[in-house]
């Protein structure tokens, strides 16, 4: 399928189901269904091992073909920035990033940030700099849904954390959140950690709910908020262009799409806002088949 903005023909999205088994080798690897945590886990962590050596193969592989042509590089450090100022010690935004050093991590990607929005005000911003920047925006997004809520980064770096629509206890009124924030009956009814709630998106955050147990949540992890080297082909992610709250600020790539798609079956209005992103860049609109 042809999705290049030179192509007049609208081109079609298939949103295809969970990806979960594309590393399994054996019946045994499959974690699909599988309730204990620890068990789902450690099968998790199998699969994630072994698509990152395959990854890294590829990657070799593709380096040594190209390893006598020269071209500039640019190198960014791994990781998640915290809501705070990179001085502050506390915890990053995301539990995922918690295993990471982040005093020096965070105070390289707010210096990346910083260098990136001067480059901005000069209007001589760097094309290689973008896909960073695409990934900070979206940790920078969530971190703001966080704050509006009221989840802590502290909360969200424990893995035993419940959302505070699960909590007993006053939490105030849930109308005064944002419409995209507000909890959906699923939400309250279902224990689940708070991470889920960071979206503005309540069909995308029923299907997370409807999958417990199933979806990969670290590789999800990794694609939307992990800075790192962009892959060939594009790194399945999503596109931050307003306000984190307003669901027409949010865009869904095309490798999003393919990888992700059946977490936005439903989101009418992340498809409207993908294709008005798209048609102000001038490429072509997307077809959706949700079927």
């Amino acid at each position: 399928m042809d999705t290049s903005p030179d192509n007049d023909a609208t081109s079609a999205i298939m949103l295809e189901r969970m990806p979960q088994q594309s590393e399994v080798v054996h019946p045994e690897d499959d974690w699909t269904g599988v309730i204990s945590v620890t068990k789902r886990r450690r099968l998790q962590n199998r699969l994630n091992q072994r698509a990152y050596r395959r990854r890294k193969l590829e990657r070799e592989s593709a380096e040594s073909r190209t390893s006598t042509e020269q071209s500039e590089q640019v190198h960014v450090v791994p990781g998640l920035v915290a809501q705070q100022d990179p001085g502050d010690q506390s915890q990053p935004l995301t539990r995922r990033g918690c295993r990471l050093e982040f005093s020096e991590t965070r105070n390289e990607l707010y210096q990346f940030a910083r260098q990136a929005y001067q480059e901005y005000l000069l209007a001589s911003p760097r094309p290689a700099a973008l896909h960073t920047l695409i990934q900070l925006n979206v940790l920078n997004a969530l971190g703001k849904n966080a704050a509006i809520l009221g989840i802590t980064i502290e909360s969200l770096c424990q893995e035993d954390s419940l959302s505070p629509f699960n909590c007993q206890g006053p939490w105030g009124s849930w109308d005064s959140l944002p419409p995209a924030l507000r909890p959906t009956t699923l939400q309250i009814a279902v224990r689940h950690h708070p991470w889920i709630d960071l979206f503005p998106l309540p069909q995308m955050r029923d299907n997370f709910l409807r999958a417990l147990g199933s979806i990969d949540e670290e590789e999800l992890n990794v694609d939307l908020v992990d800075v790192e080297e962009e892959t060939p082909g594009g790194k399945p992610n999503l596109i931050v262009w307003g306000e984190p709250s307003d669901p027409g600020a949010w865009e869904a790539t095309v490798p999003f799409l393919r990888k992700w798609g059946w977490v936005l079956r439903g989101c009418r209005e992340t498809f409207d806002a993908t294709n008005h992103w798209r048609e102000t860049r001038g490429e072509t609109r997307l077809v959706f088949e949700t079927q």
